[in-house]
C-alpha cells in the first residue's frame, strides 16, 4: 500500500512569502501616510477657514479687524496703548471660536497693563485643539512657574505682516514705526476692508507656524534666530541676508532665544502679540529661515516665512476667507531686493499676496 504523507513549506519558500509579504507592505506604507496627511492637511485647511470667518465676524461687530499686537487698547477700560504689544491676535477672535470663557477671563484682568494676558489661570487650563494643525509635532511649550509648572496650547496660526521690513530710527520722522511693516494686515493698528484696496481674494490673512522641538535649537523652520546680518546699512534691511547669509553650522545660529524667549515662543503662546510669537512675512519663501535683529526680543524687523510639516509648502487663509496651499517654490521676485514702504512689491507673487495696499492684483493662482 502507498503510505500518505504531508508536506511542509521549506525555509525557501517560507522566505520567499515573507519578502513578497514585505514588498507589499513597503509599497503600501506610503499609501498608507500619504492619506493620514491628506486628512491631516484638511483638518488644518478647516482650522484655518475658521479662524478666516471668525476674523470676519470680528469685523462685523467692530468695524475692524483685531490687530497683530496691542494690549486692549480701548476695550474695558483699558487706556489706549496699555501693555504694549503683548496681546495677540487670536484672543480678539476667541469668542468667535466658541471660547468666550476664555476671553472673558483673559479681559477680566483689564488694564492689561497691569499684567500680560498670558498671567491667567484658564491660559494654561485650556484645550485649544482647534488652534494646532495636526501635522505639528513641536514640544516647546510655554510654562509660567506662577501656574505650578503648567504649560499653554500649542498653536500652529500667524497672521499676515505682509512684505515689510522695518527698523526704527531709519525711516524719516513720524513714519519710522510704520512705513513699511503696515504693508500687511496684522500690525499694530487695526485695519479694516477698506485697507484693502488690492482685493480681498489677492491679499493674505492667516497660515501657518511650527512650534520649536527643542529651545534654542538650529531648526531654521521653527525656531527665530537672532541674526543682525539681516540689515546691510540700507533703510528697509533685504530679506536676502537671512535667507542665505544666516550660518546653518550648529552653534553658528546667534541666540535663538535671548532674556525674554520670544523667538522661542513661536507657536507656544498664543496669548503673545509679539512680531516673533503672532506674524509672518510674505518676502522669503515659506519653511525657509526665520531671523530678527537686535536683542530685543520683541523687535519689529524680522523674516518670518510661514512653516509647516505639510509636504512641500503651508496653508493659507486669504482675506476673504478661502485657503489656499501655498508651495515652497512660489515666485518671490528679487528677494536681495529691499523692502518698500508703498507700491509693487518686489517679492513677486508671495510679496504682492502680503501687500493690501500695493496695487497688485495677482495671487497664487
Amino acid at each position: 500500500m502507498r503510505s500518505l504523507s504531508s508536506r511542509g513549506f521549506t525555509l525557501v519558500e517560507l522566505l520567499v512569502v515573507i519578502a513578497i509579504i514585505g514588498v507589499l507592505i513597503a509599497l503600501l506604507l506610503p499609501a498608507v501616510q500619504q492619506a493620514r496627511e491628506a486628512a491631516r492637511r484638511m483638518q488644518c485647511s478647516n482650522q484655518i477657514k475658521q479662524i478666516s470667518l471668525a476674523l470676519h465676524n470680528h469685523h462685523d461687530s467692530y468695524g475692524e479687524f483685531p490687530a497683530g499686537g496691542d494690549g486692549f487698547a480701548g476695550r474695558f477700560d483699558n487706556p489706549d496703548g496699555g501693555s504694549g504689544g503683548r496681546c495677540g491676535t487670536i484672543v480678539y477672535l476667541l469668542p468667535y471660536l466658541e471660547q468666550t470663557p476664555l476671553y472673558e477671563a483673559i479681559s477680566s484682568v483689564a488694564p492689561l497693563s497691569l499684567g500680560a494676558p498670558w498671567n491667567v489661570d484658564e491660559v494654561y487650563a485650556s484645550d485649544l485643539s482647534n488652534l494646532k494643525c495636526p501635522s505639528n509635532d513641536g514640544n516647546v511649550r510655554h510654562t509660567d512657574p506662577t501656574f505650578n509648572g503648567n504649560t499653554a496650547p500649542l498653536n500652529s496660526y500667524v497672521f499676515s505682516l505682509g512684505d515689510g521690513l522695518w527698523t526704527q530710527g531709519h525711516l524719516p520722522g513720524a513714519d519710522q514705526h510704520r512705513r513699511t511693516i503696515s504693508r500687511g494686515m496684522f500690525y499694530r493698528e487695526r485695519k479694516s476692508f477698506r485697507d484693502c484696496t488690492d482685493g480681498t481674494s489677492n491679499t493674505a490673512a492667516v497660515s501657518e507656524c511650527l512650534s520649536p522641538a527643542t529651545r534654542d535649537g538650529t531648526d531654521v523652520r521653527s525656531n527665530v534666530a537672532r541674526y543682525d546680518g539681516i540689515w546691510d546699512g540700507t533703510a528697509h534691511g533685504r530679506p536676502f541676508n537671512c535667507t542665505n547669509g544666516l550660518p546653518m553650522a550648529p552653534g553658528s545660529v546667534r541666540n535663538f532665544a535671548d532674556a525674554h524667549r520670544s523667538p522661542t515662543w513661536r507657536g507656544a503662546l498664543f496669548t503673545s502679540g509679539w512680531t516673533a510669537v503672532n506674524g509672518f512675512t510674505t518676502m522669503t519663501p515659506p519653511n525657509s529661515p526665520m531671523c530678527h535683529y537686535g536683542s530685543n526680543a520683541n523687535n519689529d524687523w524680522a523674516v518670518l516665512p510661514p512653516a509647516s510639516n505639510h509636504p512641500g509648502g503651508v496653508m493659507l487663509g486669504m482675506l476673504d476667507g478661502s485657503v489656499k496651499f501655498i508651495p515652497d517654490t512660489i515666485d518671490c521676485g528679487d528677494t536681495n531686493a529691499a523692502a518698500v514702504g508703498s507700491g509693487a512689491s518686489p517679492f513677486g507673487v508671495w510679496g504682492a499676496m502680503g501687500s493690501p495696499q500695493g496695487g497688485e492684483v495677482v495671487s497664487s493662482s
